[in-house]
């Protein structure tokens, strides 16, 4: 394990029961360096929501789904900025307030790459710190990985946003690689790029944008969309 380089961030890991399971997951995270505090009781989980500022608040399969969705609202109305993984296969289906999903029995490295993955998702917000920016702000990475994107692009797209985060800017440009390849590869070698694409939702529908993008200093590239026409993805 990698033991250390993690200790800035801290973890809320919650639990329905305070078992063997919560246990074992808290040492896995413990072991990698990351500072945790286990909670298994109602009352404690909404104690430690509201009286600490948690970097990532981590919800187990063995909550209901009604609570997490609950408990994930909390925490986002308690700090817009934090992060919020749910260790369940489906935990982030029908749950806007969740940031990543994934299967706690995927393993140790699954989870553990979950976690930096929400990490990123939390730098990335730095770019969109207000609304002056626009409404339609996205990030990915350089491997065209989306870590960050405002409300109004998942509605816009038909996607919860853990749901998006799990996609690929290919996922959702019309003609998919063959056309987002190389206008990427343009636009990371020039800084910057703008011009008019196509867009996929969730239907299958298309929707035209303008957009304006640039290559941040950190490798964030960051993509301001325009929609043109009316927005009804319905």
């Amino acid at each position: 394990m990698n033991s250390g380089q993690e200790s800035q961030t801290t973890l809320l890991l919650c639990s329905r029961e305070s078992d063997s399971v919560l246990a074992l997951q808290a040492e896995v995270f413990r072991d990698s360096g990351y500072a945790v505090i286990a909670a298994a009781s109602h009352d404690e989980v909404h104690e430690h929501i509201e009286n600490t500022d948690f970097d990532i608040v981590v919800l187990n399969h063995t909550i209901s789904f009604a609570d997490r969705k609950a408990l994930a609202r909390k925490m986002k109305s308690r700090n817009a900025s934090s992060g919020v993984l749910v260790l369940h296969h489906s935990g982030a289906l029908g749950n806007p307030y969740v940031d990543l999903a994934v299967d706690s029995r995927s393993g140790v490295n699954a989870m553990l790459h979950a976690v930096k993955r929400v990490k990123g998702m939390l730098h990335a917000r730095q770019h969109h710190v207000n609304g002056s920016e626009g409404k339609y702000v996205v990030v990915a990475d350089m491997n065209r990985n989306y870590c960050y994107v405002t409300d109004p692009v998942c509605e816009l797209l038909g996607y919860d946003r853990a749901m998006l985060l799990e996609l690929r800017i290919d996922d959702i440009v019309a003609g998919s690689t063959a056309v987002a390849d190389p206008l990427f590869q343009e636009f990371v070698a020039e800084g910057k790029q703008s011009g008019k694409i196509t867009l996929r939702h969730r239907s299958g529908k298309l929707i035209d944008v303008k957009y304006q993008a640039v290559v941040a200093s950190d490798g964030c590239t960051i993509a301001r969309w325009e929609p043109l026409g009316e927005v009804n993805t319905n």
